[in-house]
């Protein structure tokens, strides 16, 4: 078998997977209603359910058109299912995990599949302020870079994050605690669609995320965001990106409409697939995603 025919066969697997993923949630959804419809009837104050019935497990499964990183599409342009659960944990502990599938043009010799795992605290530290800090590691089984060397480096990468949110408003800052996506010397000439300069290891990166939600009465909600990447020792490939969205959600689903871009040099953000046909993964475009929670 080709390298070519395994990339997609290994693709269409790992999309088969999140897409079972997604099977699996919105039944056990379905089945976690019809047992709460079911114990509400047997009690006599149906509107309060005990706290002893919630189960620490969370999670939601999601369709998207386009799966965007910080404004940078992981998916060709292409749809991504993906899914999570976080587990709550005492004292406002949390763990949580997701997948979702990425394209191989972009994270190279890959499973086309990206695995997050990250854990951290949140809770109310004044009236109507939370705050929200922890670690988060991106990983992308299989995916290399190719170094100088003739080697290779992973992709991998582990952030840690502060964040708060107060009413509609929320900022968390993130700060990776390795190489940024494999950015370093030795991967600075493969990381991007352009060559880099080694400048050094982009170790401590920095990602600004603000956003704000305002409910339009029963209709919508609308939601506002910006972001700024900022790449250590790199700022030729360092970005604003931003995204106006609407969503409506009825019961355990989501519907949400976005249009999102960045200042991002396509000269950089761009991947090439094995036609040799090359794709901006920064331009503007719209974005549509369903989700169901559970």
């Amino acid at each position: 078998m080709c390298k070519s025919a395994v990339k997609t066969f290994l693709a269409k697997r790992s999309f088969a997977i999140a897409s079972t993923l997604l099977l699996i949630a919105i039944s056990y959804a379905s089945s976690v209603k019809a047992e709460e419809n079911k114990y509400q009837d047997a009690t006599e104050n149906a509107a309060n359910v005990p706290a002893e019935h919630k189960l620490p497990l969370t999670g939601s499964l999601s369709l998207l058109s386009d799966y965007r990183f910080r404004g940078i599409s992981q998916t060709w342009q292409g749809a991504a299912v993906q899914g999570g659960v976080e587990l709550a944990l005492p004292q406002g502990w949390y763990l949580g995990t997701s997948l979702s599938n990425v394209s191989t043009n972009s994270y190279g010799l890959g499973q086309g599949l990206e695995h997050d795992i990250y854990g951290g605290w949140r809770g109310e530290v004044a009236p109507d302020w939370q705050l929200d800090a922890g670690l988060l590691q991106y990983r992308y089984p299989g995916a290399r870079l190719a170094t100088d060397s003739g080697g290779s480096k992973r992709f991998d990468t582990t952030e840690a994050y502060l964040g708060t949110t107060h009413g509609g408003f929320s900022a968390k800052w993130s700060v990776a605690l390795t190489p940024y996506f494999g950015l370093r010397d030795s991967t600075a000439g493969s990381a991007f669609a352009s060559a880099l300069p080694p400048e050094g290891s982009s170790r401590g990166s920095q990602y600004l995320d603000l956003n704000y939600q305002h409910p339009l009465g029963d209709w919508a909600t609308l939601g506002l965001h910006g972001g700024y990447t900022y790449v250590r020792n790199y700022s030729a490939v360092s970005y604003a990106d931003w995204r106006v969205s609407l969503a409506k959600t009825w019961g355990a689903w989501t519907a949400s409409l976005a249009y999102a871009g960045t200042s991002a040099n396509e000269r950089y953000y761009s991947a090439v697939n094995s036609q040799g046909q090359w794709r901006s993964l920064g331009r503007s475009g719209w974005v549509l995603g369903l989700s169901a929670g559970f």
